[in-house]
């Protein structure tokens, strides 16, 4: 694999997602950071993508991005806090995406989470992503 330089690890991955959808791969392998990795649980816990495997201890994990019947779960990922312009949000202004269908990930004191987990906690912080 390619050795990456991003800045912005969050994005690289979800350039990732988008272009393995669009290219129809059942497998992606993304760079490993902490931040990658988590974000990649919480998509499998929401059941967007089919799982994620780490195949060396430090440097990629795998992302199995279609389901068992070949169907496809994401259809749209989009980041809104980026490096440059960072978005914060309260707890009581958080969006609900297609009406509860999609979900915003946010970066909270006590970790990633999506909305409606940050609400029931109340809690605010960085918003991350809304996926659809």
């Amino acid at each position: 694999m390619l050795k990456r330089n991003s800045s912005d690890s969050v994005s690289a991955l979800f350039t990732q997602l988008k272009n393995g959808i669009l290219a129809k791969r059942k497998t992606i392998c993304v760079p490993q950071t902490n931040l990658n990795w988590t974000l990649a649980s919480l998509l499998v816990r929401e059941n967007f993508i089919s799982g994620a495997f780490k195949i060396s201890p430090k440097l990629e994990f795998f992302i199995v991005i279609l389901g068992d019947q070949g169907s496809q779960q994401i259809l749209n990922i989009t980041r809104l806090s980026c490096p440059s312009k960072r978005v914060y949000i309260r707890n009581n202004k958080i969006p609900r995406i297609l009406d509860g269908m999609g979900l915003v990930i946010l970066s909270t004191s006590q970790g990633l989470m999506t909305g409606q987990e940050a609400s029931e906690k109340s809690l605010g912080g960085e918003l991350l992503c809304q996926i659809w």
